[in-house]
């Protein structure tokens, strides 16, 4: 889901589980990303494969009109790591 409210762009994105056992979790924006973004939760524990998946919320909070950046998102447990690469632009 996108939304656009005052500039501010907001991205949810569902993590499902690939193991059948609870998993502690980290997120993380990684370097080179850019300061506009920002990601919640950062870290906690997912549900089993059969559970709900995580919600990841990702914000674009621009600085300027016309001004474009990335971001590199990290969400890893011990079993499994998902890269996301996101663009964002007024």
């Amino acid at each position: 889901m996108t939304q656009l409210v005052d500039g501010v762009q907001v991205v949810t994105i569902l993590v499902k589980n690939e193991t059948n056992a609870f998993a502690p979790f980290k997120c993380e924006l990684v370097y080179p990303s850019h300061a506009t973004f920002s990601v919640t939760p950062n870290h906690g524990t997912m549900n089993r494969r059969s559970g709900d998946p995580t919600g990841v919320v990702v914000r674009f909070t621009p600085e300027e009109t016309g001004s474009m950046a990335e971001a590199t998102l990290i969400f890893e447990t011990e079993d499994m790591k998902k890269v996301y690469k996101f663009i964002g632009s007024t």
